[in-house]
């Protein structure tokens, strides 16, 4: 899947200057035009301070296009990438936010919940942006993560990665009935590494009929709580994007207790995040 129109709310904050930068390397990458949208009052002057910011990051005026909106800042940013049709919305986030502003929801997590388009979230953006060279990606067996798993492929191929890890995160419930029947370590153990090695044989299949070429596909198959797995495991592997496929339907303030997959991505981001929707 190619990235042909990108979407960005353009600020004048030190994040909102680094994140022009980090969106011009996309557009380069992807070739892609990109949409800058502005929250608040047009004026001349606030115009003039926006094209100096855009000329600045080294786009050419006559290729971007510039929208004013009014009112909750992540309604409208939603609104007007959906009008624009736009494929891939980026924007900044916090590492780590608190706890209430995660259970009220800041901009950033109203994005990647509400979002119509695919966003990418970037954790430290920078005025001297790095490409991406570690890609992981949260694996299902489903049309939506099939979809995911291309358009990561599509963008690490055009990255020239180094590492393409596929991290399927699994639960199996036969085992905690071992657990009860057994309580032996032994039986439990080699009940788990039984899940383990038919679950990576599994996804071997599901790698080989996907067909991907040009990189090289490492397998990784966790068990335990799923959505927790692979968001911790693309952290401590240091991943420069965490791709996953975004949720099915709005999320609810009772989802966000008892999270579902991709909400411990959200809650706690393990690297930039890429949502494919």
């Amino acid at each position: 899947m190619a990235f042909k129109k990108l979407g960005l709310a353009i600020t004048f904050s030190p994040t909102g200057k680094a994140l022009l930068f980090e969106a011009k390397r996309f557009c380069d990458l992807f070739g892609a035009e990109i949409v800058f949208i502005h929250n608040g009052e047009r004026t001349s002057e606030t115009e003039t301070k926006l094209n100096e910011l855009i000329s600045e990051a080294g786009y050419n005026q006559s290729s971007v296009s510039l929208e004013w909106v009014k009112g909750d800042i992540a309604d409208t940013i939603i609104q007007k990438a959906e009008e624009k049709n736009v494929d891939l919305l980026l924007a900044g986030a916090l590492e780590k936010e608190n706890i209430i502003r995660y259970f009220s929801g800041s901009v950033a997590r109203k994005i990647m919940r509400e979002a119509k388009c695919s966003v990418l979230i970037l954790t430290s953006p920078s005025v001297n942006p790095k490409g991406f060279k570690k890609f992981c990606v949260s694996a299902e067996y489903s049309p939506q993560g099939e979809k995911t798993i291309r358009s990561a492929f599509q963008f690490a191929l055009k990255e020239n990665a180094e590492g393409f890890t596929l991290i399927r995160d699994f639960h199996a419930p036969g085992l905690a009935v071992t657990v009860q029947d057994s309580g032996s370590f032994d039986k439990v153990e080699a009940a788990r590494k039984q899940w383990q090695e038919e679950e990576e044989e599994k996804m071997k299949l599901f790698v080989k009929e996907l067909n991907l070429h040009g990189l090289e596909i490492k397998i990784v198959c966790l068990y335990g709580k799923e959505g927790w797995e692979a968001s911790n495991f693309a952290r401590a592997n240091n991943a420069d994007v965490f791709a996953v496929s975004g949720p099915a339907k709005k999320v609810r303030f009772i989802d966000r207790l008892f999270p579902h997959e991709v909400e411990y991505s959200f809650e706690k981001l393990p690297s930039n995040l890429l949502i494919i929707k």
